[in-house]
């Protein structure tokens, strides 16, 4: 293949709201190639008949707003189920130009299609029901009754049998909100928490922690110029005191540093390889997997007090504020960018 000369190339990021459209475009304008022209849109400014998008950007030191036609390459940034708007958009500028077609995942279903090849790191995990719920919760202990569709630990609760017979149930921290004195009261209100909505219930694990403080370990895997998974940092969020949600966290740091504390580094070492490997096999088989053209997610682990590695669950839109406070991390916003380049660089027509 040619070497292309480097012209303008147009790529759009999609995003839920206008609210969001210069927060996000100032990220990755910071981070962008010379012959890259970005702006930022959300699904109601594109004008289907006249293949036009309403669009933001940045020009001559100002903030602009102008239609422009369809872009090279979508990268969409838009939390959602619904793949609608970006199959109306591959099928006007073809089916490799838009990436991260679904970010918001079924936890469930992820669930399924990893527990073939990475089934010793998933705690058992099941659809709830009543009965299903009672039973894991003698086998296990402690568990996590998860929303199927949730994001930042909302709408999670935690649930413990202790050894008096009481139930407790908790949301965030782990001081219970409730207390049942049996099972039969622990499903009536957990039924009543939960409502129509759809719900997992996951295996309980007895976190690892620093300081007194749970943390859990986040690999960002995000596709490179070249088009491969590869993963761009490790990062740990340490729960604030007496908190089981990572994402009401006290503090962000690289998760070297929390596993060197914690372990030798030559163990640390071992630990930080092998979350690496587990999270490109967890890249490579939810995308195989859903038949989704994804460029990025993360995968969040936890490890136990035997030293076992855990995936609590994968995340298809990356919450990139958490990287904001580290020097040298540009890649997170520079690789969906670079991701981009090399689709419009390999696409049929170029």
């Amino acid at each position: 293949m040619k070497k292309k000369s480097r012209t303008v190339r147009t790529f759009g990021i999609m995003v839920a709201n206008p609210r969001q459209r210069k927060y996000v475009l100032r990220k990755y304008l910071a981070r962008k190639a010379a012959h890259m022209r970005l702006f930022c849109f959300t699904p109601s400014e594109i004008d289907w008949k006249r293949k036009t998008i309403l669009g933001l950007h940045h020009a001559k030191w100002k903030w602009v707003q102008q239609r422009f036609p369809f872009p090279e390459v979508v990268y969409n940034r838009c939390y959602t189920t619904k793949k609608t708007t970006i199959e109306r958009l591959e099928a006007a500028i073809g089916s490799s130009k838009c990436f991260n077609q679904q970010n918001r995942f079924d936890k469930y279903e992820i669930y399924k299609l990893l527990s073939q090849p990475l089934a010793p790191y998933l705690p058992e995990t099941v659809p709830y029901d009543r009965e299903t719920a009672a039973q894991l919760l003698e086998t296990h202990k402690v568990l996590y009754v998860k929303p199927c569709y949730g994001y930042q630990g909302k709408g999670v609760y935690r649930v413990e049998a202790k050894e008096s017979g009481e139930i407790h149930i908790s949301q965030h921290y782990f001081s219970p909100q409730f207390v049942a004195a049996d099972v039969p009261q622990y499903q009536t209100k957990l039924d009543k928490l939960l409502g129509s909505a759809l719900y997992l219930v996951q295996q309980g694990v007895n976190l690892q922690q620093w300081n007194d403080q749970v943390f859990d370990v986040r690999a960002l895997v995000q596709k490179d110029e070249s088009g491969v998974w590869s993963v761009t940092n490790v990062v740990s969020r340490i729960a604030h005191k007496g908190c089981f949600n990572t994402s009401i966290c006290d503090k962000i740091c690289m998760s070297d540093e929390v596993l060197r504390h914690l372990y030798p580094h030559e163990k640390a070492d071992v630990f930080l390889q092998t979350i690496r490997d587990i999270s490109l096999k967890a890249a490579e088989t939810v995308e195989s997997g859903t038949g989704l053209h994804l460029g990025e997610l993360s995968v969040d682990f936890a490890l136990d007090n035997d030293e076992r590695l855990w995936i609590i669950e994968v995340n298809g839109k990356p919450q990139k504020e958490i990287y904001d406070e580290f020097r040298g991390q540009d890649a997170v916003y520079k690789r969906p960018l670079q991701y981009a380049d090399y689709l419009y660089t390999h696409s049929p027509l170029h």
